[in-house]
């Protein structure tokens, strides 16, 4: 349908009518708007959706996670001032609720002793197995 070709009086009208029961003149107004937009845009060749009625949420900013992101937040709230090791750090993420594999600690942990967030070192030596504590700088 062309814009021409559409009588926006009859559209006005109809919306009129459907909000003629609502006495509270704030809630008449805005609920009239809502229906004439709806009837121009359909009116105009455009189809209703359920996407195009339900409003648009805000996109949320991506929020960073996992293992970096729970260790780094484990930094800020001092946990590190003293020395701890790898299963010491998975086993606090695990009381906060972050059940992650200790083999997917260790790479995180030596990316912020790189970065210069933590400092990695040797702590013993249990037989052939050589153990890493991380603390802050």
């Amino acid at each position: 349908m062309n814009k021409v070709d559409v009588d926006y009086k009859d559209l006005v009208a109809e919306a009129e009518k459907a909000v003629s029961a609502v006495k509270d003149p704030e809630l008449r107004r805005a609920a009239f708007e809502k229906i004439l937009e709806r009837l121009l845009g359909h009116s105009e060749g455009q189809t209703i959706s359920s996407k195009a009625t339900k409003p648009r949420l805000a996109m949320k900013a991506k929020v960073k996670g996992g293992p970096t992101a729970h260790v780094e937040e484990l930094i800020e709230e001092g946990f590190f001032k003293q020395q701890r090791s790898l299963p010491q750090v998975k086993a606090e993420l695990a009381n906060r609720g972050h059940h992650v594999p200790q083999t997917s600690l260790s790479g995180p942990l030596q990316r912020l002793c790189q970065s210069k967030r933590l400092r990695r070192e040797r702590a013993k030596a249990d037989g052939d197995k050589t153990t890493y504590c991380y603390s802050e700088w």
